[in-house]
């Protein structure tokens, strides 16, 4: 099973608009340090719609079935729009994100579905498990500035942790650790250099979460264009002996 990580930048991408720092700079220059805003994709799953969805999209040429988002920031939901080319899609997530799925479709198309589309909302309660498909999806809180949680997602005998954004707080969560414990894949946002508690992830801390989980292989994504370039992180994740990647946009893993 193939899983893609479509977009491996935080909320402004790298380069960001305006801004002349080392990581945007360099990505001027060299398209491959270059990172859109976060998603990813397995399987007929897509989960995040980013703002560059379209772009995504392109490169993927697969069809989607359904949208799990993890919460309604605009970098994990704005791109919902560009969804208009499936016919048939099932969104998925929190109450909370559900409503702004289901405004941004109504402002984007006058409804919550576009003209001769069906598309469906399926309200996700945190800590009870619901069989989507061929999965088992489990949704679980965590500590950010808006009601978002992460899953883990079990599938064709496989299982997939997906952090999404989260404060450090989650290393102190036994519940939502347990959980993710011992993950075929694990997918750990990286955002920043340091933490920073209620919202996001730094370096030292998405390696200790990494630890704690102990999954066959682990993917650090949504990495801001302020954090340490591209190679310091790799480094970083060598020296810790973490086995897995820093993502880059397009990074295809097997699971």
């Amino acid at each position: 099973m193939k899983v893609v990580i479509l977009g491996s930048g935080s909320y402004s991408g790298t380069p960001k608009p305006l801004c002349n720092c080392e990581n945007c700079s360099r990505a001027r220059i060299n398209p491959a340090l270059r990172r859109t805003r976060f998603s990813l994709f397995f399987e007929g799953t897509l989960i995040d719609p980013s703002p560059d969805l379209h772009y995504h999209l392109e490169g993927l040429n697969k069809r989607a079935e359904r949208v799990l988002i993890t919460h309604g920031h605009f970098d994990h939901v704005f791109g919902l729009p560009e969804l208009q080319v499936f016919k048939r899609l099932e969104f998925i997530s929190n109450r909370e994100t559900l409503e702004t799925a289901k405004s941004l479709a109504r402002l984007a198309f006058g409804s919550e579905s576009p003209e001769g589309h069906e598309w469906g909302y399926t309200e996700l309660r945190f800590w009870e498990p619901v069989g989507i498909g061929m999965m088992r999806v489990m949704h679980f809180p965590v500590v950010h500035t808006v009601t978002a949680g992460g899953f883990v997602i079990e599938l064709k005998g496989r299982r997939i942790a997906i952090t999404g954004d989260t404060g450090p707080e989650i290393l102190k969560d036994g519940r939502a650790l347990k959980l993710m414990e011992g993950a075929d894949l694990l997918i750990a946002e990286m955002t920043h250099r340091e933490a920073i508690p209620g919202s996001h992830l730094g370096v030292r801390e998405a390696i200790e979460l990494a630890k704690k989980v102990g999954a066959s292989y682990t993917v650090f994504a949504h990495i801001s264009h302020s954090n340490y370039p591209h190679e310091v992180l790799e480094k970083k994740v060598r020296e810790a002996e973490i086995i897995g990647e820093v993502a880059r946009d397009f990074t295809w893993v097997e699971v």
